[in-house]
């Protein structure tokens, strides 16, 4: 994540113009996480915006700025788990509104090899439960390593190295299952 220290730190006494340049400097982050995550756009801009208030809110008990990316983090994770537990909480299969996880995301640039490539991975993703795709979004997608991860969703490393493996490997028969079809 990039953004200006002196955006935090001014952010951490208060001040909410800091703390507004804070949030567009974090903003595409933190939705392009929670994209991969929730796997439907406004689900993601509402989980973000729910992080972001929460942020704006707490920012001031923060103890050290070192800190900002796990802290910030952390409650975007917490709120993807929420929005997932009342998504699947009140599943219906004869609800008008419930959209698959692929379903959100269209494919329109590039060639018809990498629509069709594109397809195939979040259908492949969307076959994952909920924490597996948190996993994947946070070590692959984001780079965090297996311990940082592991500390934003209070998990063992060990536990999320585990995860992450069997669920790239899951990933990776699908995809290939796909290939030889």
């Amino acid at each position: 994540m990039n953004y200006k220290k002196e955006n935090l730190i001014l952010s951490m006494e208060q001040n909410k113009e800091a703390f507004s340049r804070l949030y567009e400097e974090i903003y595409a982050d933190l939705y392009k996480m929670a994209l991969y995550m929730m796997g439907n756009k406004e689900q993601a801009e509402d989980v973000v915006s729910e992080t972001i208030l929460d942020a704006f809110y707490g920012i001031g008990n923060l103890k050290s700025a070192d800190k900002f990316e796990h802290w910030i983090l952390k409650i975007l994770t917490t709120k993807c788990k929420r929005a997932f537990k009342k998504r699947y909480s009140s599943f219906n299969v004869f609800h008008p509104d419930n959209v698959q996880w692929t379903d959100t995301f269209s494919v329109t640039s590039g060639n018809m090899e990498d629509q069709v490539l594109m397809t195939d991975i979040l259908n492949a993703m969307s076959r994952l439960i909920a924490k597996d795709r948190i996993i994947i979004s946070l070590c692959i997608v984001q780079g965090y390593s297996s311990f940082e991860a592991a500390q934003i969703l209070s998990m063992n490393p060990a536990t999320v190295r585990s995860r992450l493996n069997r669920s790239l490997a899951r990933l990776k028969k699908d995809l290939e299952g796909k290939q030889n079809a």
